[in-house]
């Protein structure tokens, strides 16, 4: 019931039943307090949770993220659970979610939001928003909402996007997107071409082949980086390593995100040695740079890492795109190199590859886009292609139809990817994509930070982001971000970033060590600050701690040396500008005591100042979408006031918060000479 006194109360408005909108219910809900009620209501338009989960997946999908870093920060999967578990696992897993929390009277199922639009302003009109909607079980009755908040949680993965390909209508057979295959069944006895190069394509690709599909063709237009979800499956000297770590827990905080020198966090310096490393120990294990047992499909040299692309996590495939091209390992005579899987060892299948089409010819057979540079189209291109089966493996794009014209959208988002500075009150939770990582503990992070600033508790950042992904001008993805970069700058927003000597006393060495040699587990953001959790040190001790011990002693030492080289190598090349005082940042304060928004001199020069710029791009090139947003706050804490000042609150706000820092502006001379390569 919404509050009819003066006391300050919330009424929000979440979209979306995916894990998005699920943890931002959960953590709205938990911070309200009799003092400060918070209302909230899920619309969601399907008959159940899940969201592309339960209505986009297919036979035989897994999440090729683990468990341990899906999972939200207090509702974990049984320890026994493996590593990465099915598409219905994971909507079970929602489902006890939504029943352990108690969020079934909040939601609101079958209910499609038909327009959101803002309320005039008047002396009596108590919320700002009102939310217009459908009820499929009242007879599609339309139904309004009005509210002071509202989270759109509809995620990355809704509206497909389906390139336009000249002559498609002369193919004789079934086309369709891959929003709507389902069952291997779909591909039996068919000629398939698979559009893209992504997770799914890969998928499908396998399942051609398993269906016993006549031929199984992938199409692309610039190449991918394959690593198998689980790191398992070389030699190295004729021993065969059978760990199935999961790659997306092998990033340490370490010097990677909890203890960074400010110049290297802005360079991303720590990207490229960590690739320089990578790319030499790929080659090593199995003889190739392009990614782990990768023969075809590589990617430019310049964009060859992590700076710049999604890894791709679903490898099944790989055994069947290599074939026509794997090579013998230079070092095989020491008995290094990768083992397929006996059964697609032994198969004599293969999935060719080629460049996108440029069109079809009436003949049905596919031309694809001339590409000399490419070894797969050298080999393909004098084959005639007619598939009967097309599947578009092309992505998403995001549309808010429902928004009035007046509203940002997840593109002008710049304020950390949540909200515009223009109407922080509208937040937009799941809307970024990790080159490693999982979506559904980056929308966990994302929810607690809006809570923390509408409960009053932080002020909105100004200081420039370093965790994007660098993509091209010409790239249809521009919301790519680094996962621990991103979770810890978040962390560090609200207050909820540990410091290592307040682990210590607060949890004991054990947590400490899990905390600084594992990866940004959204579980570690509640061992302090505000949305602190009493169960958090427990999962810390138990799940997460197993995650480090299955490393072994020389694993842990690779991860964290490596991890360490990124500042050796910054301090060696002077990077900082402070050779004679480095300034070590620790999240909300310095290990040594100094403030953590001290000044590091001048610029960091070539890399740093390249990055710099592509940050202050990202962050004004979504405000100029629209002619008539607003401009952004001046570069000071106190620009962006908090909503309301709670008399009380569920959360507590934590002493010490970070202060917000500016990094200095490239000079007009400097921004030429840095422009980055289309």
């Amino acid at each position: 019931m919404v509050s009819t006194d003066k006391t300050p109360a919330m009424r929000i408005a979440v979209i979306g039943a995916g894990p998005g909108g699920l943890t931002t219910l959960k953590t709205l809900l938990e911070a309200s307090t009799p003092e400060r009620p918070i209302e909230a209501v899920l619309f969601e338009a399907e008959d159940d949770i899940g969201g592309t989960f339960h209505y986009r997946g297919y036979e035989n999908a897994e999440l090729v993220s683990s468990k341990q870093l899906t999972t939200f920060s207090d509702h974990r999967f049984p320890l026994d659970t493996p590593d990465h578990i099915s598409l219905p696992q994971y909507v079970k897993y929602l489902q006890s979610y939504v029943k352990r929390f108690a969020l079934e009277s909040h939601l609101k199922l079958g209910c499609r939001v038909a327009s959101i639009e803002p309320l005039v302003k008047s002396s009596g009109q108590q919320w700002k928003h009102r939310v217009k909607y459908t009820d499929k079980h009242d007879n599609n009755k339309e139904q309004t909402f009005e509210c002071s908040h509202i989270a759109i949680c509809t995620g990355l993965h809704v509206e497909p996007n389906i390139p336009s390909i000249p002559g498609i209508e002369n193919i004789k057979g079934e086309i369709l997107h891959s929003s709507s295959y389902k069952q291997r069944s779909q591909l039996t006895a068919r000629d398939v071409l698979v559009m893209g190069c992504g997770e799914t394509a890969m998928d499908i690709a396998y399942e051609a082949i398993k269906a016993d599909a006549k031929s199984v063709t992938m199409c692309f237009r610039t190449g991918f980086l394959s690593f198998p979800k689980a790191l398992s499956r070389f030699k190295v000297l004729g021993k065969q390593f059978k760990g199935g770590l999961p790659i997306d827990g092998l990033i340490t905080n370490l010097f990677e995100t909890a203890y960074v020198h400010r110049a290297i966090a802005a360079s991303r310096f720590r990207w490229f040695v960590s690739d320089f490393v990578i790319k030499r120990v790929l080659w090593f294990l199995t003889g190739t740079q392009a990614g782990m047992n990768q023969h075809v499909g590589a990617l430019p040299h310049d964009r060859l890492g992590r700076a710049f692309v999604f890894l791709n996590k679903s490898s099944k495939a790989m055994p069947y795109l290599n074939r026509p091209y794997q090579e013998k390992h230079p070092l095989a005579f020491l008995g290094n190199g990768y083992v397929d899987p006996i059964e697609d060892a032994s198969s004599s299948r293969w999935v060719d590859t080629c460049s996108f089409p440029s069109h079809i010819d009436a003949t049905g057979r596919v031309i694809f886009e001339p590409r000399p540079d490419r070894k797969d189209w050298r080999r393909l291109k004098d084959t005639p292609i007619r598939p009967n089966c097309i599947i578009y493996c092309t992505g998403y794009k995001q549309t808010f139809s429902y928004l009035d014209p007046s509203y940002p959208t997840a593109a002008d988002a710049s304020i950390r990817n949540i909200v515009s500075p223009t109407d922080p009150s509208l937040a937009f939770i799941g809307f970024v994509r990790p080159g490693v990582g999982a979506i559904p503990p980056i929308a966990e992070q994302q929810a607690m930070w809006w809570t923390a600033y509408i409960e009053g508790l932080m002020a909105l950042p100004t200081d420039p982001p370093h965790y994007h992904l660098l993509a091209k001008e010409s790239s249809r993805i521009k919301y790519g971000v680094d996962h621990s970069a991103y979770m810890s700058t978040l962390a560090r927003d609200f207050g909820g970033a540990p410091g290592l000597l307040e682990l210590w006393t607060a949890h004991g060495l054990k947590v400490l060590f899990v905390y600084c040699f594992g990866a940004s587990f959204v579980t570690f953001y509640r061992l302090v600050g505000p949305f602190k959790s009493k169960e958090a040190p427990g999962i810390v001790r138990t799940e997460l701690a197993e995650t480090i011990l299955r490393r072994g002693v020389l694993g842990n030492l690779f991860f964290g040396v490596s991890a360490f080289t990124f500042t050796l190598a910054c301090i060696a090349n002077k990077t900082s500008g402070h050779s004679d005082d480095v300034l070590w940042t620790y999240q909300h304060g310095s290990l040594g005591g100094r403030d953590a928004g001290l000044d590091t001199g001048r610029e960091a020069r070539g890399l740093d100042q390249k990055c710099r710029l592509e940050d202050t791009q990202s962050q004004t090139t979504n405000t100029s979408s629209k002619p008539s947003a607003a401009k952004p706050p001046a570069a000071k804490p106190s620009a962006a006031k908090p909503s309301g000042s709670p008399k009380s609150s569920a959360l507590s706000k934590p002493s010490g918060l970070p202060k917000s820092s500016s990094v200095p502006a490239l000079s007009p001379s400097q921004s030429t000479a840095c422009k980055t390569k289309a």
